[in-house]
């Protein structure tokens, strides 16, 4: 509360959007692999396409929110993906088979994408470089509030109603954040900055920036392996350890309180670290996590492997965003933004689509975790690499003084 009371209006209006934002989010996204699997008859396999395809749908939009971000500025991005959002919320209602899904899936995908490169850039228009770590972890907590609260009254609607149901209050929620943002939120595109043309090739040439292309495929492997947790995971509780639907939206819940009651405390001691060390932590312990599955079937076992994920998501999340921020230079933070939620799109419905296609070739098997928990420790001992490329002074800003990108 501190941090927002002394932010600008721009900040404060972004985290009350995320937070309304993603009630409505985390009140489907829990069980859209379910409403897929049980209710539209979809297999696994064609389920595993269609979370890729969401992702995949993202990496264009994710580029073009960068782009524009840069271009035409950040509320203008802001306010056309949370009202394009309500739309394609209520569209769901209406599926009956995977080609319409796959359709809806793809526009809602697309236009929900939009936002994060321009919400991303708007953080680092109006808090200083110093100040980021802990901004980037409050828009944070707004995130996983929403994805508390999202999941419990979803919860509450499968089990008085039905899944269909949640997509037209998910809706109504996203309307409800587009109207604020037109009444509260302001631009915060620095006017110093010169308004240039921006195409895809020069989005595509922040890649020859090697230490921020290094760090985008990293966060992409977290992401890779992580995402299981949004696809294979749902279904591996409701048909592999035959827990309801309720229990998913359970499971989602702890990981969203979790990160509102710890995420800015473990921020605080993060930005103590060398930021390659926290990130290297970071992902061994959400590996743990996942790989720890293979040995429990029970539901407070569950609970442990969700603690310790989510553990290692709080730790490597405290810092990253503020990382991003502080190689972004001023002039083009929408691409810089844009490019790394690229990769790590890319990354998820990658990760989406090889774990329903492994699920469903495995015929359910737990080795699933250890698989995926194997890549997620093998990948991780590129933090140090990254080290070496960043150089002391920049992995430890909290030792030598904080340089951000100029």
């Amino acid at each position: 509360m501190e941090t927002l009371r002394s932010a600008p209006r721009a900040f404060k209006v972004l985290v009350a959007s995320a937070l309304i934002e993603n009630v409505g989010f985390g009140l489907i996204f829990p069980y859209l692999t379910i409403y897929m699997v049980a209710d539209l008859g979809i297999s696994e396999p064609l389920a595993g396409v269609a979370l890729a395809g969401y992702t995949m749908s993202g990496i264009p939009a994710m580029i073009l929110g960068g782009m524009l971000a840069d271009r035409i500025g950040r509320r203008p991005v802001l306010l056309m993906s949370l009202g394009l959002m309500s739309i394609t919320f209520a569209m769901y209602f209406f599926a009956s088979d995977f080609l319409t899904l796959f359709i809806i899936i793809l526009a809602d995908a697309f236009v929900g994408t939009l936002y994060m490169p321009a919400a991303n850039a708007m953080i680092a228009d109006v808090i200083p470089s110093k100040d980021r770590p802990a901004a980037y972890s409050t828009l944070r907590i707004a995130w996983n509030t929403g994805l508390f609260i999202g999941p419990a009254i979803g919860m509450l609607i499968v089990s008085a109603w039905s899944i269909r149901e949640l997509f037209l209050i998910g809706s109504a929620i996203m309307a409800g954040a587009f109207v604020m943002n037109i009444f509260f939120i302001p631009e915060t595109k620095p006017t110093s900055v010169a308004t240039e043309e921006v195409t895809f090739r020069k989005m595509m040439a922040v890649s020859g920036n090697r230490p921020f292309l290094m760090l985008c495929v990293m966060t992409g492997t977290l992401w890779f392996f992580i995402s299981q947790w949004m696809s294979v995971l749902t279904i591996y509780v409701t048909e592999e350890l035959d827990f309801s639907d309720s229990i998913v939206g359970a499971l989602f819940s702890v990981n969203g309180l979790m990160v509102v009651l710890l995420q800015l405390w473990v921020t605080s001691k993060m930005v103590r670290f060398k930021r390659s060390a926290v990130l290297l932590s970071g992902q061994i312990v959400a590996a743990l996590g996942f790989s720890l599955l293979f040995f429990v079937g029970d539901l407070e076992g569950l609970l442990v492997c969700i603690v310790i994920m989510t553990s290692g998501e709080i730790i490597y999340m405290s810092i990253v965003g503020a990382i991003i921020a502080d190689m972004s230079p001023e002039a083009e933070r929408g691409l810089y933004m844009g490019f790394s939620g690229f990769v790590q799109s890319f990354a998820m419905g990658a990760g989406m689509f090889f774990g329903m296609l492994f699920l469903y070739l495995l015929d359910g098997d737990k080795v699933i975790w250890l698989i995926f928990g194997m890549f997620g420790l093998v990948t991780s001992l590129g933090y140090p690499l990254f080290a070496k490329m960043i150089g002391p002074e920049k992995d430890n800003p909290a030792k030598y003084g904080h340089q951000p990108a100029k």
